[in-house]
Formats: structure tokens, C-alpha cells, sequence
């Protein structure tokens, strides 16, 4: 399974006054620039815990059949007529490493070229870290050194639209628009416009201890939260409650995986009004009633986590300090790894989708991955357009899901035989995300969220105090 990306959400506060000040336009005709050679692309990180989603942002892991994924019927094959030629064109393209190997870039871009003779793709391999600040002062850049396309990830999307700095597209321009992701497709939208192109997604399942499942007469799949819970007390009771191990490690600042129980209720985070303004909704009935049945499945099986987020997950089981916990596709490869895992769980460590509330039914998940977008101002739009077109189109999608990544549309279908592509194909069918607020990155420097499941889980503070706190925070900050 592969492992790029990274599953938590940036952020990093920042300010995105340059570019409100700079203002947005397009043109569509190319114009002149300095020719500078494809860069080739960089291998991905293969199990990373990166800035945002709290142990990773991560891309998460599943195979599909590059031979057998039959894209959407209206989808239309990728260019490979030459286009009129055009003289010195410089596209600049921003991507980050973790897809460049797999999606194989060099010939990507290769195939862009010839189909547009006098265009050369500057390709500029980014870093995660500081790069919404570099995003922020790089599309307010005059001089020339702006990009033209550029990967954002699906949380930083938001704020950049909110400034006026993407450009508005049309899903029909796009291969699978019909079938994209829905968790992505949101991520890509802001006030009811699309502002980018969904790229690849990531998303999180049960990781679990197969020997001691075994064991103790466990099977997955589970079909019910309640099997889940019973599942882990048993594991719990099976080992001892010594108050340190846990049947199902949750710990108690863990907002990306608790806010699916929420959602799993009915509840939201945040609901917009017909005025555009957002209203928290943390407090209502549904969202309440979701965090009651956390705690429940908390209670019963986790010990340990007070005051935690999950970033060392991972390392609570590969410490045998855990025989289940909810995080990334490929978090397993953490578990047993050479470094700081435990090599000795190798083939003892499986994957599950987290079962909703209600029998036969899939937890949401929050969607965690990569948008690609277009600077508002970038004078190459049409060619920057038809370079999006074929990153994210069927063509190279195929290659993706090829290689283990979540592809952009639920066209790409598990291939035939790969039980664990099949599990986290399934665990992404109910992706959600957070408000698409310019300003979400507030709510989440600020803690909010972390500090209400803290507060909850550990018992600080009622579910009633901690949820009207913390609806009456998330409205200010979005509003803000």
C-alpha cells in the first residue's frame, strides 16, 4: 500500500491580505516567459506524519485496477492532437513530491508538451512545511514567479478562494466530474463554485491486532458500533484492564476521527445560513448525541489517551499498548516498521472500515487530501486548464489507483482479489469535510475542536458546557 500525502489538515495561521489586495483576474491568451527544463519527480515519503490531520494529512492506500476502471462515459480522453502552436510559453506548476514518482510526471509532462509545441512546463517540486505561506506570498507575486497550477491541500483550499486568488472553473471541462469523491468534490467548492479539481483523497479505517483478535474469537468486518465496542472490551478484558492498555485506543484530543461519530448522528460541525454566515451546530441534539456515544465506546475500551492526540497511535500498538485504534490506510506500515515500530507485529496487523451506528452502514470519515488549482491571475488559463485536465483526468488517475492511492472518482473499483484496497475504498464511500470557510483554519489553530473532545472524553467538562462552548467558538472564528 502506498503512503502520500498527508491526512490532517495545514494549519498554519496566515494571512491572506496580499491577495486580497492584489485582486483576481484571468486571460486566457498565453504570453512569453523564460523556458526552464521539466523537473522530474521525487520519490513520496512512504509513511509520514505530516502537518494538519494530526498524525498525517496522508493520502491513503487503496489499489484499483488500472486496466478495468472505466471512468465516467462523458469523460473525454486526454489531447494528444498538437495543439496551435504558441511561442515560449512558460507553464509553472507547484506539486507537491509525495505523487510524482507514481504518477510518473516526467512523462506526464512530456505528453503535455507535445500536445501544445512551444509550451515548457516548469514543474517546482513543493514541501509541505510553511507552504501555505509560501502558497500566500507566491500568488501574490507580480514579478513573474507566481504558479500557474498548483496542488493545494483539500483544507487550504478555502482560504485561497475566500481571497479571490483561484480561479473559478467548470466541472464539465473535467474528466469524471460526475463521479468525483464527494468529501473532494466539496474540499474544491466555495460558495457554490468550483474552484478546483479534485486530485486524490486519503482516509481513515480500524487497525487492529489479527493474532489477538483471533484469539479471542473476534471477526471482522464489524457491522454495528456496537460490535466494534464489544469487540474492543473484550480485547481490553482479554489483556487486563491495568488502566495503560487499551482494547481500542482513542485518544481524547483525536478531532479528525471524533467529529465522524458526530456526523455519524446527524450532527455538523457548523451549518451556513441563507445570508452566507455560519452558525455553529455543535450543540444541537444530534451532534450531542453523537459525542454521548463516543464517550460510551471510549469508556468501555480506551485507556490512557487523556490529553493525547493521535500522532503516537501507531506507536501505542507497536508498544503492544493497544490491539485496535482508528487512523490512516497506512498506518499498519508504522506499526511494524523497522524504526520505532515493532517488526516483530509484521503480518499480524489488518484493516477494517469503522461501521456506523445503524447496522450495515460505513462511519463517515472526514476526507483528508490534494486539490489541484489555477491562479486567479495566471495568464495562461486555457493552458493551465488543459494541464489539470490530464493530471487529473481518467489517463493518469488509472495510474494513481494503480498504485495504491484513492483516485479522485468512485469510477476506479478495487482490483480484483486485493481485500485491503477493497476496505479502504469502502471506508472513503461516505467521506465528508469540514465547513468550507475561508476562515476553518481559525477554528482549528485555535483548538476548538481538540479542546471540546478533550474536555468530553476525559470528563472535564458536560457534553451540554463543552458543546455550547465550543458552537459559540466555531461561529465566531468562521464569521470572523
Amino acid at each position: 500500500m502506498r503512503t502520500p500525502h498527508r491526512l490532517r489538515a495545514v494549519t498554519a495561521a496566515l494571512s491572506v491580505a496580499a491577495l486580497l489586495t492584489a485582486g483576481a483576474c484571468s486571460s486566457d491568451s498565453g504570453t512569453a516567459g523564460t523556458s526552464t527544463p521539466s523537473a522530474a519527480g521525487a520519490s513520496p515519503a512512504a509513511a509520514q506524519s505530516s502537518a494538519g490531520d494530526p498524525t498525517s494529512e496522508e493520502s491513503s492506500t487503496a489499489a484499483a485496477d488500472p486496466t478495468t476502471s472505466a471512468g465516467d462515459s462523458s469523460a473525454a480522453p486526454p489531447a494528444t492532437s498538437a495543439a496551435a502552436p504558441v511561442k515560449d510559453v512558460t507553464l509553472t506548476v507547484w506539486m507537491q513530491g509525495d505523487t510524482l514518482k507514481d504518477i510518473d510526471i516526467t512523462a506526464l509532462n512530456k505528453e503535455f508538451q507535445a500536445a501544445h509545441p512551444g509550451v515548457t512546463v516548469d514543474l517546482q517540486e513543493q514541501t509541505w512545511g510553511e507552504y501555505t505561506t509560501k502558497v500566500t506570498t507566491g500568488l501574490a507575486d507580480t514579478s513573474g514567479g507566481a504558479p500557474d497550477v498548483l496542488e493545494l491541500g483539500n483544507t487550504q483550499v478555502a482560504q485561497f478562494a475566500g481571497a479571490g486568488a483561484l480561479l473559478e472553473l467548470s466541472a464539465d471541462d473535467f474528466d469524471n466530474s460526475k463521479t468525483w469523491l464527494q468529501g473532494l468534490k466539496e474540499s474544491a467548492t466555495y460558495d457554490d463554485k468550483l474552484v478546483a479539481v479534485p486530485y486524490y483523497a486519503g482516509v481513515r479505517v480500524g487497525i487492529y491486532r489479527t493474532d489477538l483478535a483471533e484469539q479471542a474469537g473476534i471477526k471482522t468486518p464489524f457491522n454495528s458500533l456496537d460490535e466494534l465496542e464489544s469487540a474492543g472490551a473484550k480485547l481490553l478484558a482479554a489483556h487486563g484492564d491495568d488502566g495503560s492498555y487499551s482494547g481500542l485506543y482513542f485518544p481524547s484530543q483525536y478531532w479528525y476521527e471524533g467529529i465522524s461519530f458526530i456526523w455519524d448522528a446527524g450532527g455538523e460541525i457548523a451549518v451556513q445560513q441563507s445570508d452566507g454566515s455560519w452558525k455553529g451546530a455543535l450543540d444541537s441534539p444530534e451532534s450531542k448525541a453523537g459525542l454521548a456515544r463516543l464517550k460510551k465506546l471510549v469508556d468501555a475500551t480506551s485507556r490512557g489517551g487523556e490529553g493525547q492526540n493521535e500522532a503516537d497511535d501507531a506507536l501505542v500498538m507497536a508498544q503492544e499498548q493497544a490491539a485496535m485504534f482508528i487512523d490512516a490506510s497506512w498506518k499498519p506500515g508504522v506499526v511494524t516498521a523497522k524504526e520505532d515500530g515493532n517488526p516483530k507485529l509484521e503480518g499480524k496487523v489488518g484493516i477494517f472500515v469503522v461501521p456506523g451506528s445503524k447496522p450495515g452502514t460505513v462511519m463517515p470519515q472526514f476526507l483528508g487530501g490534494s486539490d489541484i488549482a489555477i491562479n486567479a491571475k495566471t495568464p495562461n488559463a486555457d493552458l493551465a486548464k488543459a494541464y489539470t485536465k490530464l493530471l487529473t483526468g481518467q489517463k493518469y488517475q488509472q495510474v494513481l489507483a494503480g498504485k495504491g492511492y484513492i483516485a479522485n472518482s468512485t469510477s476506479f473499483k478495487p482490483k480484483a482479489g486485493d481485500a485491503t484496497a477493497a476496505i479502504v475504498v469502502k471506508a472513503a464511500s461516505t467521506g465528508r469535510f469540514v465547513p468550507n470557510s475561508k476562515n476553518w483554519t481559525k477554528v482549528e489553530d485555535g483548538q476548538v475542536l481538540q479542546n471540546m473532545f478533550d474536555a468530553v472524553l476525559t470528563g472535564s467538562k458536560s457534553i451540554d458546557d463543552a458543546t455550547a462552548e465550543a458552537s459559540a467558538d466555531v461561529t465566531k472564528l468562521l464569521n470572523g
